[in-house]
Formats: structure tokens, sequence, C-alpha cells
């Protein structure tokens, strides 16, 4: 079985692990500066990171995936909604998912690993997909062979392409969050993926 650590709207080369029968890993150890609190967009002047504020432990000790909480005290979610709106507005989906995009960054979250797997059941709900990952504790099972954990990066791999909103004057962009694939395919991001 596939174990992934799940990802704040994961790119788009998540999510052929995550349509399979995957596990989501919420008890490994906080990597800084990962998809775990990040996701790249396509915005009119190119590349654009969006990243979630965590707190702070102060200790420097390490901290365990599921531990990591969110700041929210910076007004986040309204830059990010605002972000990924103006990039997006124009294009030829954006519109049949906003109302998801509003509801999700209306919730309250107080834990990373809630917001990052509530991005992807959003996802997961505007392709009308049933997905049946688990949430497991990896550490009860370190020398269990049968689980191949799988920490991705955006992927060098280039993807199939699809028309991008901001493409003619950027170019391609590959392996973006799976939102400028949804905002930009609709129903039919699932032939890409």
């Amino acid at each position: 079985m596939i174990t992934l650590i799940p990802a704040y709207f994961p790119p788009i080369s998540h999510w052929k692990y995550i349509l399979k029968n995957c596990s989501w890993d919420i008890d490994s150890y906080y990597k800084k500066q990962t998809l775990r609190n990040r996701t790249y967009i396509h915005g009119a002047n190119g590349l654009l990171m969006l990243t979630v504020p965590i707190k702070h432990s102060g200790t420097g000790k390490k901290r365990k995936f599921i531990e990591i909480e969110i700041e929210n005290d910076h007004g986040w979610k309204r830059k990010h909604f605002k972000s990924i709106k103006i990039a997006y507005q124009s294009s030829p989906y954006y519109e049949y998912y906003e109302s998801y995009l509003i509801e999700l960054f209306n919730k309250d979250f107080k834990k990373l690993f809630n917001l990052n797997l509530a991005s992807i059941e959003l996802i997961s709900k505007c392709l009308n997909l049933e997905l049946k990952n688990r949430v497991l504790k990896i550490n009860s099972r370190i020398n269990n062979s049968s689980y191949e954990i799988i920490n991705i990066k955006r992927s060098k791999e280039k993807n199939k392409k699809y028309i991008q909103t901001f493409q003619e004057k950027n170019g391609f962009i590959n392996d973006l969050s799976i939102l400028d694939l949804l905002f930009n395919c609709g129903p039919q991001s699932l032939d890409f993926l």
C-alpha cells in the first residue's frame, strides 16, 4: 500500500497516488519548506507560492505533523482566497467551483493536517470522486515492509499539457496545484490525472 503525507492542495503529480487506495501518514515528523504547508498556482506573473503560516514551538525540537498548528492571526485565508481568485477568475471553470473554496476558507482549522485533508476532500467533491484513503499513524508499523511511504515534492516529470490561463504570457508551468487543473479543465480534469 502507498502511504502519502497529505499536502495543501497537492500538486497534480500527487493525484496519481491519491486516486489509488493510499493511506495518509500524519504521524511523521514535520519538515519545513515542503508541500505540507504550501502550494503553487499560476498567477499573472508566473509561479506563485501560497504558504500556510504555522505556529513555531520555539524549542527547536522536531514535531510530528499531527502536532503542527496553523497561525491564524495573520489573515492568510483571505490572502490565499484573493490570490486564487485573481489568478483563476477568468479561467473556464472558476465560477463553478468558487463556492467550494469560499466554504473551505470560511472554516477554522487549528491543525495543518486537518486543512490539508479538507483541501483534498474539496477537490474530490468537485470531481465527484469517492476516495477510500485512510489516515494512519505510521510509527506503530515502522517494520511493516508492505507499506511504502511516499514524500513527494513537485515533480520534474512532465504532466500532460492542458491550456492554462496565463500560458500565452508565461508558458506552460508543470505540476502546479490541482486547483490549476480544476479551474482550467473542470470535469475533464480526470482525463489528465
